[in-house]
């Protein structure tokens, strides 16, 4: 586990030095808890996301495994039925036909089931830019404005 800093005084010299010269420049001081703590939520976000995704495409690749195999035993039953009995050709057209509907509603589901999968991934991606839109929000209302020793709280409103 990474080492956590309780304060940016326990970050070492660097991070002391670091904040005293941004500490200059009161637009661009930051707390480093906060900015570490958006990292670890990032870092959550992304590992969930992947944790979805990688079980979206686990189903997928069994669901698309079971319509070939489903696909494959129809199409053969289709030929061996018509090489017992040749039968009117309407009735293997049909047959035919009703096979390929099959295949083709299983593809559809396919389809239905990944674009589901990619909307969950990416309204979790989206909550999470608008987490990061608000804490944004929050800190500007917080920064001295230069110039002025007012804070932005009115150009962030």
């Amino acid at each position: 586990m990474p080492k956590t800093y309780e304060s940016t005084a326990d970050a070492g010299t660097a991070g002391n030095a670091f904040t005293k010269m941004m500490g200059e420049w009161p637009l661009f001081a930051f707390n480093y808890e906060a900015i570490m703590d958006g990292q670890r939520r990032n870092w959550a976000v992304l590992v969930e996301a992947n944790k979805l995704w990688n079980e979206s495409a686990q189903t997928l690749a069994t669901r698309q495994m079971e319509l070939t195999r489903q696909a494959m035993q129809d199409f053969s039953e289709l030929v061996e039925e018509t090489m017992r009995k040749p039968g009117a050709f309407e009735d293997q057209i049909g047959k035919s036909a009703t096979c390929t509907r099959h295949a083709l509603e299983g593809i559809c589901d396919l389809a239905d089931q990944a674009t589901k999968s990619g909307a969950e991934v990416m309204k979790l991606f989206n909550q999470r830019m608008s987490e990061t839109l608000e804490d944004a929000r929050t800190y500007a209302k917080r920064v001295p404005h230069p110039g002025t020793g007012g804070t932005h709280a009115a150009a962030a409103e």
